[in-house]
């Protein structure tokens, strides 16, 4: 229960070409440790939206009191997720954790669309500290992409799992993907932390993951307020000391002079270093010292082996109806639409692929859940068999 679900990822920059829940597309498995998307009120109400990834499904809980975090909504919802339909798209809790509401309404509905990440992913060469892309998965319905898969990598997150003892060449090795990343391909992963950190169990190696906040630098996406430089930063004092303060507020105000100007760092009591909090501290300031020193990236394009995708394909314009006057007059503009959610297709009778599946608590031994989202019970499997 704990592994089937995260938290949805904030849409990036682009678009797929149909909907699809955002973040991983349609995951294989999830390493977990994912940013949250909300829509908080201070003083409340608070509503998470929530991916359960054993359904794929995205559902948005709804909590009446202020919550600074993702984590007493997840934790409720553990509590009922195995009763929900696939056709639950809303949950309204009590402060307890108790249903109030459910909502199977389609305009509840928060499928949404990407097409950067997977661009970018699929297009990085081989790299020893990135976890590598898997496939793509295509829309039988329309033969259109629905979204890809990555390779999944057991043992969690580095925010996830904190047992482990942090070694110093994982340090260097962050170092050197960055690198690889800003400065040979002309790409700003832009979401640098230890939630997006594997340890690859077979190769001992820090891997990075998650692309859906990046960009290529000076392009579509890209904010220097998300530099990769601020990001390593944080993370290893982050990763260290276990103090996250400095990045709760927007990217914008976030200083890592703050943290690179502290005369300590204090070691958590729980956190186990291979090496001295001195030791990480020299090599991560000698690195940040060759960067800033060093060549600079201003475009992607002047990066020697920069990596470049299509936009995405020009749709035909549509039919936009705007409510704009308060007094329900609408406005119909004629113009170029490129991005969408699944619910507004819908509702137009336009057919989709849908890509829940029946969560697998429910599956008996010889139930069958087919590739097309079919449910067919074990007594009806015989059927499916055809003779030799």
């Amino acid at each position: 229960m704990s592994d089937r679900i995260g938290v949805q990822v904030a849409p990036p920059h682009g678009w797929c070409q149909v909907p699809i829940p955002t973040g991983y597309g349609v995951p294989r498995r999830t390493s977990g440790g994912i940013s949250p998307l909300a829509a908080l009120t201070p003083g409340g109400p608070s509503t998470w939206f929530i991916l359960d990834w054993d359904q794929r499904h995205i559902i948005a809980v709804t909590m009446d009191e202020a919550q600074e975090s993702e984590d007493i909504a997840i934790r409720h919802l553990k509590k009922h997720i195995d009763s929900l339909g696939p056709d639950v798209y809303a949950i309204h809790l009590s402060q307890d954790g108790e249903l109030v509401s459910v909502s199977t309404e389609p305009e509840d509905d928060q499928g949404t669309c990407i097409w950067h990440e997977m661009n970018l992913w699929m297009r990085l060469p081989q790299h020893p500290n990135i976890v590598p892309f898997d496939r793509l998965v295509l829309d039988e319905v329309n033969g259109r992409v629905v979204g890809f898969t990555t390779l999944y990598i057991p043992g969690g997150t580095l925010s996830k799992n904190k047992s482990r003892k942090f070694k110093l060449k994982w340090l260097r090795q962050l170092t050197c993907v960055i690198d690889d990343l800003n400065l040979k391909h002309g790409i700003a992963h832009q979401d640098v932390s230890a939630r997006n950190l594997l340890i690859d169990p077979k190769t001992d190696a820090l891997m990075l993951f998650d692309f859906n906040y990046s960009g290529r630098i000076g392009g579509i996406g890209y904010g220097e307020d998300r530099n990769d430089i601020k990001g390593v930063i944080f993370t290893l004092y982050e990763i260290i000391t276990r103090d996250t303060h400095f990045r709760d507020v927007p990217h914008y105000e976030q200083n890592p002079a703050d943290v690179q100007e502290l005369d300590e760092w204090v070691q958590h009591p729980d956190v186990q270093l291979d090496h001295s909090v001195t030791e990480f501290r020299s090599e991560l300031n000698e690195w940040v010292d060759r960067r800033q020193s060093g060549r600079q990236i201003s475009v992607y394009t002047e990066a020697p082996e920069y990596i470049g995708w299509p936009d995405f394909p020009k749709p035909p314009p549509k039919d936009v109806v705007f409510n704009d006057d308060g007094k329900g007059n609408s406005t119909v503009v004629t113009t170029v639409v490129l991005n969408g959610q699944r619910r507004t297709e819908r509702k137009k009778g336009i057919a989709l692929l849908n890509w829940e599946r029946p969560a697998q608590i429910r599956l008996r031994d010889g139930d069958q859940s087919l590739v097309n989202g079919q449910f067919v019970s074990s007594k009806d499997c015989s059927g499916l068999i055809q003779p030799n």
